[in-house]
């Protein structure tokens, strides 16, 4: 027994032996290439199935049949899950579901939030507000680096939220795990509020969605966008009207239900400064209500009749009949005009896309919808 022992004990010590790097390296990874640091040698790697990263050396995988797949990817075993809607805009949509991990597990290398003061002094009445956003830095961003460059995405929060709702706690998770665990290349976040006071429902709303001139627009392009995007790596280079113009490209705007709805004017109103848009949850308006399909078709094809050769990419996203019907309506009409529009996801031939979960209206479901957005948007 004794001997038997001493053998398997010369056999462990043999396997440990072989199993250690020759020059007896500890191994300290590099997570992009999955090479040791110190000797060159390749991880093996112990693929996690479910985030699609080695456990080992954390390199994300490549996934050869591409991030948003169906089928499990050939190399790591990671899969999306899909959800399809064939029969609300007679064609088939669909939208690419996050894992349960993305919202549950804390990201080993999250962004960070800081808030950016300014005062909104845009208004043609004269008022003037001192107001803040909010805005997430994702993972490996750098304020020393000035060569690393990040587009800008900029979101609208809903009716009667907080600027900091599409921040919660839940949310931040799925934002930190995208960036860290996927292909999509990290962006820039800036959470805008069109109240008056912010954190503040009750105040008045400064975007003139019930009624009267819109101009919240202003406080975007005139406050807002320059204060930002010279404060941090961006792709701006002048901060004057046309120096927003020229960067156009790399910027996007969101927002979701009555920031959906926020988006649509603003698509009306500031075409030339963003090239990249979504509205979720919210669709054309006018004066607080919401237009029929037709009218509302009119109203976007004014500004992009207006802007000859201008181009742009519109996601709508929505949950579909337990998130806003009328929604779907205006959509299924605007799919129908291909005059205008052209329907895929490749911005070098297609210009909107419509994708469709299913979610009921006020689920946290934001992050999801971005997760798809940004598989096409700055492409």
């Amino acid at each position: 027994m004794k001997v038997l022992k001493q053998s398997l004990a010369i056999v462990l010590a043999v396997i440990m032996l072989l199993s250690l790097c020759a020059c007896g390296c500890k191994h300290t990874y590099d997570r992009t290439t999955g090479k040791c640091t110190e000797c060159g040698e390749t991880c093996a790697h112990q693929w996690n199935v479910l985030r699609g990263t080695c456990d080992t050396c954390k390199m994300t995988c490549a996934h050869e049949i591409g991030i948003s797949e169906v089928k499990p990817c050939s190399t790591c075993g990671f899969k999306f899950e899909t959800y399809k809607a064939t029969d609300l805009v007679g064609m088939e949509t669909d939208f690419f579901r996050l894992p349960g991990y993305f919202e549950t597990q804390d990201c080993p290398e999250p962004g960070t939030l800081e808030k950016v003061y300014y005062t909104a002094d845009s208004y043609s009445s004269g008022e003037t507000y001192e107001k803040y956003v909010l805005v997430y830095l994702p993972y490996g961003y750098d304020q020393n680096d000035t060569s690393k460059k990040y587009n800008v995405v900029y979101f609208q929060h809903g009716n009667n939220s907080t600027i900091d709702i599409i921040f919660s706690s839940k949310a931040l998770k799925m934002f930190d795990n995208i960036f860290y665990y996927t292909d999509i290349e990290p962006v820039i976040f800036v959470n805008t509020s069109f109240y008056s006071v912010i954190d503040d429902p009750t105040s008045k709303a400064t975007d003139g969605l019930n009624g009267g001139e819109f101009e919240f627009h202003k406080e975007i392009l005139q406050d807002i966008v320059p204060l930002v995007e010279s404060k941090y790596n961006t792709y701006t280079t002048s901060f004057d009207d046309e120096g927003l113009k020229a960067s156009r490209e790399h910027r996007a705007f969101t927002g979701y239900s009555r920031g959906g709805r926020c988006t649509w004017d603003m698509f009306m109103n500031a075409l030339e400064y963003f090239k990249w848009w979504s509205p979720m949850s919210g669709g054309v308006s006018f004066e607080g209500s919401t237009q029929v399909a037709m009218e509302a078709f009119e109203r976007v094809k004014e500004t992009i009749d207006a802007h000859p050769g201008l181009d742009f990419f519109l996601f709508p996203a929505s949950g579909g009949t337990n998130d806003r019907p009328e929604y779907i309506e205006q959509m299924a009409y605007f799919m129908k005009q291909t005059d205008y529009f052209s329907i895929g996801k490749d911005p070098s031939k297609n210009n909107f896309y419509y994708t469709i979960a299913d979610y009921a209206h006020g689920d946290p479901c934001s992050p999801f919808y971005f997760y798809n957005s940004l598989q096409v948007f700055f492409k």
